[in-house]
C-alpha cells in the first residue's frame, strides 16, 4: 500500500532523512530537479523555451534547479521570481540563486509581459509545492492567474512540481486560486491532495519519483508512519487470497440481506446479487410480500423471505411487530453476516427490523447458548443508518452492542452528516475526524462513500483511500451493490485482526474497480447499477492475475 502524506508529514520526513539519517538536503534537492528535467526532457525537445515560476523556499529552490539542469541541456530558460529580494543566508533558495549566478545566469522578477515575450512551451510551477498552508493572495495569485491565462490562449504546457501552488495538501481543496498543470511530478510519497477533489483536476497526470526519502524516514526519530494509505490492487488480492478449493456454500457465507419496502425492490435486487457475484455462499432476501414474484423471477438463486405490511388498526399493530421481528429472528438464527437498509424505509416496519437486528447481536454475547451462533458481521447502510442517527433507541442500542460482530456503516455524505449531527458541508470539508469519532462512538468501521471513499475504523490508527472509480458509479443503486459486496467480504478476506476494517478496503476497492471496468466498457454517462455487478466478474479477475 503506498501512503498517502499531508505538507507536514513530507516535512517531518524530509528533516529526518536530512537531520537524522544524514542524507544533505541539497542532495535530495539535486534529486528531485534531475528527476523533473528528466521528465522535461523526455516530452519537449530542447528548442522549446522554458519558464521557472520560482517562490521563496525549497519548492522555488527546485524549480531553480530544474531550470539550471535544463540549461545545461540546451533549453532556453527564463528565470522568474515571486520575491526578488535577497533569501535567507544559508538557505536553499540562496543556495540555488548563487550557483545560478556563478553560471552566469539573469533572475528577474515576475512580469507577465516578460513572460509573455518570451513565449514559453512549458511553464514549471515551483512557486509553493506542499508547503502552502494559505490561501494564494498578491503576487502569487497574479502569477497564477496569468499563468492560467497563458496556458488557455497558448496550449503551452504547465508543470507542478510536488503539488499544483494554490491546491493544499491536507485535503486537495483550492486556497483562494491554483495553478492548473498539465503534469505535476512529485517526490518520494503521494500527497493527500493528488487524489481528493478539486485539487486532484489541477494536478493533471501525477508522476511520482523517488529521491532517497523511504519509510525509515518516519520512524527515525521514534515517530509513527503516515495514517493515510491508498490500496492497490496487489494489497487487495493478498487480502482476499485464493478461493478455498474445498469450500462449499456453507463455507463462503449464508448472508441475510434486509432490504426493500413497498414499491422499492431494485435495491434489494442489485445488494443481493451482487453479494452473489461477490462470492457469498447462500443469499437470503428478507423484504416486503409486495416484492416476492420480481425477485423470484430476476433471482431465482436466492432463498426469500417475505413479511406482511403492518396493519392500519392499532390494535393490530402490537402483534404484527412481535410477528415481524420473530420472522426476522429465525432468519437471523439462519444467517452468518447481514446486511441492513438498502431501501427499507423509515417508518415503524423498518424501525422494528433494525431494531430487532440489533437487540438480537447483544443477546447473542450475552448468552450465546441461548440465541445461538453469533454472527460475523453486520453491514449497515441507507435507510438504517437514518434511522440510527435520529432515534435515540437505536442510537444506544448501536453504542451498547455486547457481541463482537464485526460491524460496518456504509454512508454517502449526507447520510454520514446526519450520524454525525453536523451539516453536510462540514462534512465535506473534513471528514477524518468526524469519522473517527463516529467510529468511536459505535466501534465499527465506517466506508465514507463520496467521490474518494475513506475508510476508517475503530481498530486501527490507518484510514484507507480508494482512488480507484469514477463519476458513472454516481449513480442510484450503486450503494446497495457496494452493500452487498461488503457482506459478502466478511467471509471473502483472510483471518485476521479487525475483520471490519480488512472486509471494507476489500468491498470498496472490488466496487471501484467494477466501476472502472464499466466505464471502460460503456463510457461514464451511460453506467448504471447493474453494469457494476456485471463488471464484477472482471474486477475479481484482475485480482487473481
Amino acid at each position: 500500500m503506498k501512503y498517502l502524506l499531508t505538507g507536514l508529514e513530507m516535512a517531518r520526513a524530509d528533516a529526518n532523512t536530512s537531520q537524522v539519517i544524514g542524507i544533505p538536503s541539497i542532495v535530495l534537492m539535486e534529486r528531485a530537479a534531475l528527476a523533473v528535467a528528466e521528465e522535461i526532457t523526455e516530452r519537449f525537445p530542447s528548442s522549446c523555451g522554458v519558464t521557472i515560476l520560482a517562490g521563496p523556499g525549497n519548492n522555488g529552490a527546485d524549480g531553480l534547479a530544474v531550470g539550471r539542469l535544463l540549461t545545461d541541456r540546451g533549453y532556453r530558460v527564463q528565470f522568474l521570481l515571486l520575491d526578488p529580494k535577497d533569501p535567507p543566508e544559508g538557505s536553499s533558495a540562496s543556495t540555488q540563486r548563487k550557483i545560478l549566478k556563478a553560471y552566469g545566469i539573469k533572475t528577474e522578477a515576475f512580469d507577465g509581459d516578460r513572460m509573455k515575450a518570451f513565449k514559453p512551451d512549458v511553464i514549471v510551477d515551483a512557486l509553493f509545492g506542499t508547503g502552502l498552508g494559505r490561501p494564494l493572495t498578491g503576487t502569487a495569485a497574479l502569477i497564477a492567474e496569468a499563468a492560467g491565462a497563458y496556458r488557455e490562449q497558448t496550449g503551452c504546457t504547465v508543470v507542478g512540481l510536488d503539488l499544483p501552488s494554490g491546491i493544499s495538501s491536507e485535503d486537495g481543496s483550492v486556497m483562494g486560486c491554483a495553478i492548473r498543470c498539465d503534469f505535476t511530478v512529485t517526490f518520494a510519497y503521494y500527497k493527500r491532495g493528488h487524489f481528493l477533489y478539486p485539487g486532484c483536476t489541477y494536478c493533471g497526470e501525477t508522476i511520482l519519483k523517488q529521491i532517497g526519502i523511504h519509510d525509515r524516514s518516519f520512524t527515525c526519530d521514534g515517530g509513527e508512519v503516515p495514517e493515510m494509505v491508498m490500496p492497490e490492487r496487489e494489497d487487495i488480492a493478498e487480502l482476499i487470497g485464493e478461493r478455498n478449493p474445498g469450500g462449499n456454500k456453507g463455507t463462503f457465507g449464508k448472508i441475510l440481506i434486509i432490504a426493500g419496502s413497498y414499491s422499492m425492490c431494485g435495491a434489494a435486487l442489485l445488494c443481493a446479487e451482487s453479494c452473489m457475484r461477490a462470492g457469498a455462499g447462500m443469499v437470503k432476501v428478507f423484504t416486503r410480500e409486495e416484492n416476492r414474484v420480481i425477485i423470484q423471477e430476476k433471482l431465482p438463486e436466492a432463498m426469500l423471505t417475505v413479511y406482511p405490511a403492518l396493519p392500519d388498526k392499532e390494535e393490530l399493530r402490537d402483534g404484527a411487530a412481535r410477528e415481524l421481528a420473530e420472522r426476522l429472528r429465525k432468519d437471523l438464527e439462519w444467517a452468518d453476516a447481514a446486511a441492513v437498509g438498502p431501501a427499507v424505509g423509515r417508518g415503524e416496519e423498518a424501525r422494528i427490523l433494525v431494531r430487532t437486528l440489533l437487540q438480537e447481536i447483544s443477546e447473542r454475547g450475552e448468552d450465546k447458548k441461548a440465541r445461538g451462533k453469533a454472527l460475523r458481521g453486520i453491514v449497515i447502510d441507507a435507510d438504517a443508518l437514518r434511522l440510527i442517527a435520529s432515534d435515540p433507541e437505536l442510537d444506544e442500542l448501536m453504542r451498547h452492542r455486547k457481541d463482537e460482530t464485526a460491524c460496518i456503516l456504509t454512508p454517502h455524505l449526507a447520510e454520514f452528516a446526519d450520524l454525525a449531527h453536523i451539516t453536510v458541508k462540514e462534512a465535506a470539508s473534513d471528514r477524518i475526524a468526524p469519522m473517527r469519532k463516529l467510529c468511536g462512538r459505535y466501534n465499527c468501521t465506517v466506508i465514507g462513500k463520496d467521490a474518494r471513499t475513506l475508510i476508517a475504523s475503530a481498530g486501527t490508527r490507518q484510514i484507507s483511500m480508494i482512488t480507484k472509480g469514477n463519476s458513472g458509479m454516481a449513480t442510484a443503486g450503486s450503494g446497495d451493490v457496494l452493500t452487498g459486496i461488503t457482506a459478502a467480504m466478511l467471509f471473502g478476506v483472510r483471518a485476521g485482526d479487525d475483520l471490519g476494517y480488512r472486509a471494507a478496503q476489500a468491498a470498496a476497492f472490488i466496487h471501484a474497480e467494477a466501476g472502472d471496468a464499466a466505464r471502460d466498457s460503456l463510457g461514464e454517462r451511460s453506467m448504471t447499477a447493474g453494469d457494476l455487478i456485471r463488471a464484477e466478474r472482471g474486477a475479481f479477475r484482475l485480482l487473481t492475475k
